[in-house]
């Protein structure tokens, strides 16, 4: 059985597909209704890998899963993966990814993560161009090779199988369950020291240390929003 990122995929692919003997250019509208399709096949399937394994996988906690992926927002997934893209892991979040393959930094990023991370980040950025900025150029081209590149993506993350990579995923699903939340946090807390006018720069970089560092201000309970 397909899963909704699968129909998605399959829906994009399906917008740019040319019929026998069609010529000339597709019309705008498929070629950004394809783009924006396959985005949101890759949001969803990062918000599925989480919840299958923050939440649970099996069919009873189907229910719960839903209300959980419901807490995220495409600004906290670009914030958590524009820590994944490089060839470490960002120093901001690696105390999450410390553990029984990595003792110490810097934390090396696995291929199949930076992979996901860079897809996701390339395909956001055409979204709102497919969605919101009609003055830049978008071909039956640029949607297949998105397409392309957001399938190996997934396709990578599905295929590393190793008790590392297990463990690296789950470092990965808890960033992203988190990252919105400590991006809010952070900024209510900049706020409240501009408010009262004690905020220096040192003061801030002490505050903006890596989440889980012992002198760090810890942001409080995690309360979904819906939305």
């Amino acid at each position: 059985m397909s899963s909704f990122s699968d129909d998605l995929l399959t829906t994009s692919k399906r917008l740019i597909r040319r019929k026998t003997g069609q010529r000339g250019p597709l019309k705008a509208a498929y070629v950004r209704r394809s783009i924006s399709t396959t985005y949101y096949a890759l949001f969803h399937f990062c918000l599925d890998e989480t919840a299958l394994r923050l939440v649970g996988s099996t069919n009873d906690l189907k229910q719960r899963r839903r209300v959980f992926i419901r807490t995220f927002s495409h600004t906290g997934l670009t914030t958590a993966f524009g820590k994944l893209k490089g060839a470490h892991i960002d120093k901001s979040v690696e105390n999450l990814f410390l553990g029984p393959g990595n003792t110490s930094s810097p934390i090396a990023t696995p291929a199949f993560v930076q992979q996901l991370a860079t897809a996701y980040l390339d395909a956001i950025a055409k979204r709102e161009d497919a969605d919101y900025n009609l003055n830049e150029p978008l071909s039956a081209t640029d949607a297949s090779q998105l397409h392309r590149r957001v399938k190996r993506a997934i396709d990578g993350w599905k295929q590393a199988t190793t008790p590392a990579d297990r463990d690296f995923k789950h470092a990965v699903s808890l960033l992203l369950s988190l990252k919105d939340q400590i991006r809010r946090e952070k900024q209510l807390l900049k706020q409240a020291y501009l408010g009262t006018n004690i905020l220096n720069d040192r003061n801030w970089r002490n505050l903006s240390r890596p989440y889980g560092s012992a002198s760090v201000v810890s942001p409080g309970p995690l309360v979904p929003s819906v939305r």
